[in-house]
């Protein structure tokens, strides 16, 4: 049995409150490097994307192996993540969404968690509808997030989303708009981590927008807009894919097909899962295990051993649906 591990950002720890979904996108150097010791001393195998493909294709995904991967493409991943993965000569993987590198991403979920730690109360209209949400205290604040989160994700037209996210930061929106772009990977890092044998990058759309919500033309950009921009720029091959928001109802069987149609290799999801030897049939619906701050010895060996996953789903293996 193998595992996919899903990063997203490695950065020392931040003073001040913080939103809890936020804090579970983030591990520590420290932390990044005390996992890479945990698989070493169990003396798992350390693939590429690459190479897992060659291990499904051969059918012996019940070997010990992992994969490194990271999603969206953040600043601290070139910071703080990528020495210690040269230190310990471990492969990983970077899924780019290229506007976080074109500097027009709005990394609006970034942005919602300042917003929220900033506002006592929150009010605005949107479609016809009057919202007022007190946020005053920490729980309050955990339950604005995701109920602000829930309206975003949910906006079927994903063009509508710079005015939507001007309507609810008001004021706001210019500042939290040029902090969060600070966060982002720049195309010189990006090149110069592709130049390295142990990094492979990879597509996660442009726009970062959950693919069940567009149709096939949008899809199409989205996917295969973001492959071609990268090539662009590191003039090489792009052949694995991260979905954006890979959950149930946010990617499902029609963008695993798309992706595939494609041409890549591979594609990752956010459903909690480990690898078997099955997954050779369905390269582009892999589910991956979460790294967090909660994500140390005693959860990492949970989360290896398939007792998340099995609880999670309910004791079926993830393997599409």
């Amino acid at each position: 049995m193998g595992h996919i591990l899903t990063f997203h950002r490695v950065i020392p720890p931040l003073a001040g409150p913080r939103i809890h979904n936020h804090q579970g996108l983030e591990v520590s150097p420290e932390h990044l490097e005390e996992v890479i010791q945990y698989f070493l001393k169990r003396n798992y195998r350390f693939l590429s994307l690459d190479q897992l493909k060659t291990v499904l294709d051969r059918g012996d995904a019940d070997q010990k192996f992992v994969v490194f991967t990271f999603d969206d493409g953040y600043q601290d991943v070139w910071q703080y993540a990528y020495p210690v993965f040269q230190q310990y000569k471990v492969p990983f993987a970077i899924y780019i969404s290229t506007n976080f590198p074109d500097q027009t991403a709005i990394l609006w979920w970034y942005m919602l968690e300042d917003f929220v730690l900033r506002k006592d109360r929150i009010s605005f209209c949107l479609s016809g509808k009057t919202y007022d949400i007190s946020c005053v205290n920490r729980e309050e604040k955990e339950a604005a997030f995701a109920r602000l989160r829930k309206i975003i994700l949910n906006e079927p037209d994903q063009l509508r989303l710079p005015g939507i996210l001007k309507t609810i930061f008001g004021d706001l929106y210019a500042a939290l708009m040029q902090d969060s772009q600070s966060l982002s990977l720049s195309w010189e890092q990006i090149r110069s981590l592709s130049q390295d044998p142990l990094v492979t990058i990879g597509a996660h759309t442009i726009n970062h927008y959950p693919l069940s919500q567009l149709d096939e033309s949008m899809l199409k950009q989205e996917v295969e807009g973001s492959r071609l921009r990268i090539e662009q720029e590191i003039q090489g091959p792009v052949r694995h894919f991260a979905f954006p928001f890979g959950k149930k109802g946010e990617a499902s069987l029609r963008e695993f097909a798309f992706v595939q149609q494609a041409g890549f290799l591979t594609a990752t999801t956010t459903r909690i899962g480990n690898i078997f030897p099955a997954h050779k049939d369905f390269p582009t619906a892999l589910p991956r295990i979460s790294i967090n701050e909660v994500s140390h010895s005693p959860v990492l060996a949970l989360q290896t051993a398939g007792f998340i996953s099995s609880v999670v789903n309910r004791g079926k293996r993830m393997i599409t649906d």
